[in-house]
């Protein structure tokens, strides 16, 4: 089982707005300090699923108080929404198993009558073509413009309100279409799956992993 990840980071300066206004959440909750810039709380509803939730923090980024919900599910992928002045203002949302998925699609209309899963583990033809698929999805502009609906609303200008310059320079590169989706063709290696490493990096929230509402609730057991 891979990390599982997710919580709302801020800047550690608007503290005490953050812990005066947390009990309004109406919400079993956790505060931690993730480092000397940021903390990071904790709320049951950990997805951001309900309308109250949503309404309460759009309420206290209201506060000039800039929130950042990550989540980094590493078997799956990872993504952001940060909110500022009463609004959502930034988004992205990256997945390792798009091109998987359009390959598994693309199998199924071109041989219907295979079973892929069964077939794959058991005849070495099968593999290499479901791999000659995968390949070509890889490379193709239908895979990039599906990558490109998760970064459309990036917007990296928006963390100008909790990073400098050159982060948010960096981030433009980060969330750049072509490098996300070019891969070196001798290790197959993407930039794609180290983009949650160099987003935190960038942010300087590395301490963010294997923490969640869920994990500081089960008392830290993975």
């Amino acid at each position: 089982m891979g990390e599982f990840t997710t919580g709302m980071l801020y800047p550690r300066k608007y503290e005490p707005k953050v812990l005066i206004a947390l009990p309004k959440s109406r919400q079993p909750y956790f505060h931690r300090n993730i480092n000397r810039d940021w903390n990071a709380f904790f709320l049951r509803d950990e997805w951001l699923e309900t309308a109250h939730t949503l309404q309460f923090i759009l309420n206290l980024s209201r506060q000039c108080v800039p929130l950042l919900w990550f989540h980094d599910a590493e078997d799956n992928g990872w993504g952001y929404r940060l909110f500022d002045a009463g609004f959502e203002v930034s988004s992205a949302t990256i997945s390792y198993s798009l091109d998987a998925d359009m390959a598994e699609a693309e199998f199924a209309r071109l041989y219907p009558h295979i079973n892929l899963h069964e077939a794959i583990t058991e005849s070495e033809d099968v593999r290499q073509m479901y791999d000659d698929i995968l390949d070509r999805v890889a490379r193709s502009d239908q895979y990039r413009r599906e990558v490109s609906k998760g970064i459309k609303r990036a917007c990296p200008q928006c963390f100008n309100r909790i990073v400098g310059p050159k982060q948010v320079q960096q981030l433009r590169s980060l969330f750049d279409l072509q490098l996300l989706t070019d891969f070196d063709d001798d290790t197959g290696a993407s930039l794609l799956y180290d983009s949650v490493d160099l987003f935190k990096e960038i942010l300087g929230i590395e301490e963010m992993v294997w923490v969640s509402y869920s994990y500081l609730a089960s008392g830290g057991q993975k």
